[in-house]
């Protein structure tokens, strides 16, 4: 039997999204893992954690993590961009700032091992950490397939224009792709063309206005052939650079965040409700 009381045993012990697992030498670990370095890193909801209902939440998912020996909370690792690894920093491990996570090495245990095996509750995480980790995991998770006909045709005109204005730098000596919160993409037809031309349709979410009014003036003239007539390279184009402040959800339906460039942004969220 699973319910109230199991579901606050598994509370009381400290387990929750973001907390660090050293499991003992009897437990399996089904991927690759060092015992001797590594630990294993909650990525469940915490609210799926301490579920009474162990039907409908019967495992949780780990992901193996080990010590990032050089910390730098501004590396693409850090703020979200390396999609194959991420550093949570932690608080509690001697000589030790963060844990480097490993996207490929993740998997699912039955929850009710919890019962039986404690969390390391003397290694401390954020709840910001934790969200984070889990906003780095659920980009992975619904990463957009573009159509290989599009990619083929988009990667080496149209994608170089784009990054080349992303990488350029602004008064600050920053990349502009800093001030970037999203980019965010729709196309039709979304099957492999071998004729005929994709309507492609981009939106570049700024952070400011000094961002949304740089990236116009590198955007607009290179992407002309894109935008006009019958397109160019079987790609007709329409993109609009938005304010983040001054956008709303509604603005983006139909939109789905093209992740594959989420290295070329911050990561920033839409704005959700009115200013």
């Amino acid at each position: 039997m699973f319910g109230d009381a199991e579901a606050q045993s598994i509370r009381n012990a400290g387990w929750r999204q973001g907390r660090i697992f050293r499991p003992p030498p009897e437990y399996s670990v089904p991927v690759k893992f060092d015992p001797n370095r590594e630990v294993l890193v909650v990525c469940t909801q915490s609210c799926a954690v301490v579920s009474q209902r162990i039907d409908a939440d019967p495992d949780i998912e780990f992901i193996v993590a080990e010590p990032v020996e050089k910390y730098n909370a501004k590396s693409h690792e850090a703020i979200g961009k390396n999609l194959h690894r991420f550093h949570l920093p932690i608080t509690g491990m001697r000589n030790t700032a963060a844990l480097a996570c490993d996207f490929n090495r993740r998997f699912f245990a039955d929850r009710k091992q919890c019962l039986k095996y404690p969390p390391d509750v003397n290694i401390g995480v954020t709840e910001e950490g934790a969200r984070s980790l889990a906003s780095w995991i659920a980009r992975n998770y619904t990463r957009i397939a573009l159509p290989d006909a599009l990619v083929d045709r988009a990667k080496n005109g149209l994608f170089k224009i784009i990054q080349k204005a992303l990488r350029s730098r602004k008064s600050t000596g920053e990349e502009l792709s800093g001030s970037i919160n999203g980019i965010y993409i729709s196309f039709t037809p979304e099957s492999e063309l071998s004729s005929g031309s994709y309507d492609l349709r981009l939106i570049f979410l700024c952070a400011d206005a000094d961002t949304d009014g740089q990236l116009h003036s590198l955007l607009e003239k290179p992407l002309e052939q894109f935008t006009g007539g019958d397109g160019h390279d079987g790609i007709i184009l329409i993109y609009d650079n938005k304010v983040r402040s001054e956008t709303f959800m509604s603005e983006l339906d139909g939109y789905r965040r093209l992740t594959e460039w989420d290295y070329l942004s911050n990561l920033g969220d839409v704005a959700d409700s009115e200013n």
